[in-house]
Formats: structure tokens, C-alpha cells, sequence
């Protein structure tokens, strides 16, 4: 007992030397340590340099203009298209942008108005094959509404006309020969010498075209000069281009504007406003091969 109490004591005054031993050395180092901790905080004093930031020069993006995904498509940036495949498996595209209902073309046509010439050739008989002047000719008064048997070189003075000239021409094609037959009459109202040729009808040279508005229902106008002609509406110019009387149509143009696309369209007249004028196509005599014959009142 005497001993573990001796050795107790030994321990406590060696632990107790220790701690004063650290005291010491505290005290002796204090104003150093201060002194260094001071010199931290300084500029200039920090152990490690500072790296800079790194710096990048300014770059514009240009974005190249977009290109056809198919023949006839183009999209942009933001508008994908939409893709399907149809029951043959093919890829369709189709843009958003072609959802837009087009513009409409702002005119029609509402009537052709043109007169048939007053006599018309309806036929003609051969009698020499060599020599076409020596052929009997039909023809047809429109105002009277008669039928008329002549020859070249008679005058037909009811209904103020001379035959001047009566020709045949044999036209040889693929499909064999084609006849072309021409008479020329002098009228005597005017004194011209008037052609008309077998299997077409003879128009007045006075055309009157007729063009109305879907938008504008208060539009009419009415052309009687031969094209061109240009003429506006409220919202676009045109340009009548050409008539075609054969099948009732004319070309239009609508000229480009600020806000409007130039457009070229063949119109057609309404069957609800073809004029009373315009002859029944159905009734007029087909270019043949053959003579025709018809029967006449004398």
C-alpha cells in the first residue's frame, strides 16, 4: 500500500510539471503568434498568389438560312415540320406554314359578251375537185335567220353580201388529210372583206369582258378594248392579258404589291353567268373530211 500510493504521487507531480512546462511556453511565444496573426490579414502578406480570371473575346452566332428538307419544302428554326408515312410508305412532309389558306385572287369572270358575225358558212357542196370557185356554198344569215345557197362571184343583195373568193386547201398530217376550207365575202354595209372559214364561227371583233369580286360585291367592270388592258379593284392592280373566246376564257394578272404576290390565272365563266350572246358550243358545226348538205327554203 505504501509503495501504490508513492508511485500515485510520482505520477500526479510529473502531469503536474507538464502542464506548467506548456504554460511557459504559451507565455513565452504569445507576442509572436499575435504578431504573425496580424500579418496574415495585410495585403500582400497571403502566401498563395491570386490567379486571374480568364477572358473570352465576344463571338455573334449567325445562323445560316434554312434549306429544303424535300423538293418544295422549307422550314424554319422553330416550325418542324410534320412527318407521316402514307399507306405506301413513303415520308410526307408537310409545313405549318401551308396550313394558311391561300389568298384569294380578288376577281372573276361573270360574262363574255361577243356577238356572231351576221352570216356564217355552214357548208359547201364540190363540183370540181380541180377548181374550188365552181363549189355551191351554204351559208346562214344570223339576223334573219335564213339559209342561203351562193356562188362565187354572185351578189346577194337582201342580205347586202357578195362572194369574192371561195379556197380549199388539203392539209396532209399523220392522221391523212384535213381540208381547209375559206370563203371571202364583201359586205356591203361596211365594205370589208369579211373570211370565214368552215367548222368555226365568226365573231364580231367587239368583245366585252365582264369581271366581278367575291370580296367586293359592289365591283363590275367591263372591258371592250382589246388586251392588254390593266384595271384595279380596291385592294390589287391587273392586267387583262388575253381573251379566248373559243373556250370562254380570259388570262388575268394580278401585278405584285407590297403585301400581294404576283399572280397569273386563266379564268373561266360561271355556268350560272354565261351570257345569252355566247353561242351553245354543242350547236356549232365540227371541222371533217366531208361535205355537209342541208336543205333550203327558196
Amino acid at each position: 500500500m505504501k509503495m501504490k500510493f508513492t508511485y500515485d504521487k510520482l505520477l500526479l507531480g510529473f502531469g503536474g510539471l507538464t502542464l506548467l512546462a506548456g504554460f511557459v511556453f504559451y507565455a513565452i511565444n504569445f507576442n509572436k503568434i499575435s504578431t504573425a496573426r496580424a500579418e496574415i490579414g495585410q495585403p500582400g502578406s497571403n502566401q498563395y498568389e491570386p490567379i486571374p480570371v480568364p477572358t473570352f473575346d465576344e463571338n455573334t452566332a449567325i445562323w445560316p438560312n434554312a434549306e429544303e428538307q424535300a423538293p418544295g419544302e422549307l422550314y424554319d428554326v422553330f416550325t418542324p415540320p410534320a412527318i407521316w408515312i402514307d399507306e405506301k410508305g413513303t415520308f410526307i412532309f408537310e409545313s405549318p406554314i401551308d396550313d394558311l389558306p391561300p389568298m384569294p385572287f380578288g376577281v372573276y369572270l361573270s360574262q363574255l359578251e361577243n356577238e356572231l358575225y351576221r352570216i356564217q358558212l355552214e357548208g359547201y357542196v364540190e363540183e370540181d375537185f380541180n377548181d374550188a370557185r365552181k363549189s355551191v356554198l351554204l351559208l346562214y344569215d344570223e339576223e334573219k335567220k335564213k339559209r342561203i345557197k351562193v356562188r362565187v362571184g354572185e351578189l346577194v343583195e337582201d342580205h347586202e353580201f357578195s362572194v369574192y373568193n371561195f379556197t380549199i386547201d388539203r392539209i396532209k398530217d399523220s392522221n391523212g388529210i384535213t381540208k381547209l376550207a375559206i370563203v371571202t365575202i364583201l359586205d356591203l354595209r361596211d365594205g370589208r372583206r369579211i373570211f370565214l372559214t368552215h367548222g368555226q364561227r365568226k365573231f364580231k371583233e367587239n368583245t366585252t369582258v365582264v369581271l366581278r369580286s367575291e370580296e367586293d360585291i359592289s365591283f363590275e367592270i367591263k372591258i371592250s378594248k382589246n388586251p392588254p388592258f390593266e384595271f384595279k379593284t380596291a385592294t390589287a392592280k391587273y392586267i387583262l392579258e388575253k381573251i379566248n373566246l373559243e373556250e370562254s376564257s380570259v388570262t388575268v394578272r394580278r401585278l405584285e404589291s407590297d403585301d400581294i404576290e404576283s399572280e397569273t390565272k386563266k379564268l373561266f365563266i360561271k355556268p350560272n353567268n354565261k351570257s345569252k350572246n355566247l353561242p351553245n358550243k354543242s350547236l356549232e358545226p365540227k371541222p371533217n373530211n366531208t361535205n355537209q348538205v342541208f336543205d333550203f327554203d327558196f
